[in-house]
């Protein structure tokens, strides 16, 4: 539940009732954050609820074009613009305080191998519009990735990271 808190916080800029319940009602976006936080406490309930997750996980492809691992760990003040096109990985990691742009994906570097090395997204970093982030890279916090940039290293705190292949071209 306090996850759910922390992400709600992150879509309103007043700290009104009214302003909260129109985002619990409104916005499509919320709701996707909502039913990722409601696969993932299905992910902890044995076997029944990894039935239910699938369910979840299925109805986010339906409803938002987007294929999101319930079982990837987020931490809270998720904050995603337009949910549609994403794609996170099983084993992705994200902080906290992280804004996520439409058709972003965080996954696997090469698919034919059987090792899972996925990405690692520190706190209060926004992954813009397109943005791939692939392989068993870390993200330091407070980063910036700019636009349809393809992440394929590591890149340290505060870093403004853009270009394909991706390169820093600033430090906060």
């Amino acid at each position: 539940m306090l996850l759910i808190c922390d992400d709600l916080n992150k879509y309103t800029t007043k700290n009104s009732f009214i302003s909260k319940m129109k985002v619990i009602i409104l916005d499509h976006s919320f709701h996707l954050v909502l039913l990722i936080r409601f696969g993932s406490f299905l992910s902890k309930v044995p076997l029944f609820g990894r039935i239910l997750r699938f369910i979840v996980e299925y109805s986010i492809r339906i409803l938002y074009a987007s294929d999101i691992s319930c079982k990837a760990q987020i931490k809270g003040g998720l904050h995603i613009i337009h949910g549609h096109d994403i794609v996170i990985g099983s084993d992705v990691k994200i902080g906290r305080n992280c804004k996520i742009f439409n058709g972003v994906t965080l996954g696997n570097k090469y698919t034919e191998i059987l090792n899972n090395d996925q990405p690692f997204i520190g706190d209060n970093v926004v992954i813009s519009t397109g943005a791939k982030i692939l392989g068993n890279v870390h993200i330091g916090d407070n980063c910036v990735i700019g636009a349809n940039s393809v992440v394929i290293k590591s890149f340290e705190n505060g870093s403004v990271i853009v270009g394909v292949p991706a390169r820093k071209i600033n430090k906060n």
